[in-house]
């Protein structure tokens, strides 16, 4: 899994250097938490600031690829909940978590990213994004599975000719059960019909700068 990952990093950055006007950085500001044998239903619980860099290639008006790196925190404590098990386990945990993945995005309406701002009638559009990634907890040194799938959706607006801010919230499907130190019970009576991993979330504002404007990005063409 590992050297598939590195090869989708090496083809996202060979295309980088080869279409730098479709080319986009940008930095990602918000909020992380935790989902797992501690909290396993509350939507962000105890959340922590999270932040991070984004390097986007747009291929198409509907379709991009990314890199995107974040730092955060994650956190839990049983006796934040009333449930009996909780009270009686009394776990809790705090790490810091690395988060790098590669990404593909799926604009709902077509979208442009740079432009004369009074012409371009693609400055908004829904998307929904999906993709395969790494993390490093750095609470326990790391786990023996840091794969994950990244995977959420968002809103974005071109707000200034080569300037797009938006919103995105997303989960990472992780293939572990050790972010929260708690394992699951698994026996003749106690088997989870779907294999109970850790999960967690990212979700924040994002802004993105267009270094180079496309080629049919001139003052001739907009006339």
């Amino acid at each position: 899994m590992k050297k598939y990952l590195l090869l989708l990093l090496l083809i996202f950055i060979t295309n980088l250097l080869i279409g730098q006007s479709k080319t986009e950085f940008g930095v990602n500001l918000g909020t992380s938490y935790y989902q797992g044998d501690i909290n396993n239903s509350k939507l962000f619980y105890s959340p922590s600031m999270a932040y991070g860099l984004i390097v986007k290639y747009n291929l198409n008006n509907y379709l991009s690829t990314s890199i995107k790196g974040y730092y955060g925190k994650l956190r839990g404590s049983d006796y934040d909940f009333d449930e009996t098990l909780n009270q009686l386990r009394g776990a809790s945990f705090s790490t810091g978590v690395i988060d790098i993945s590669v990404q593909v995005e799926y604009n709902f309406l077509p979208f442009t990213s740079s432009g004369y701002i009074k012409k371009n009638k693609n400055r908004f559009a829904p998307f929904v994004f999906l993709g395969v990634g790494g993390n490093f907890l750095l609470g326990s040194g790391g786990f023996e599975n840091p794969i994950t799938i990244p995977f959420g959706l968002g809103i974005k607006y071109n707000i200034f000719e080569r300037l797009t801010l938006g919103m995105e919230w997303g989960y990472r499907k992780t293939f572990t059960d050790q972010i929260d130190g708690v394992l699951n019970v698994q026996d003749a009576e106690n088997t989870p019909v779907i294999h109970n991993d850790d999960w967690y979330s990212l979700c924040g504002v994002f802004v993105t700068y267009k270094l180079f404007r496309d080629k049919i990005d001139c003052p001739t063409y907009y006339k």
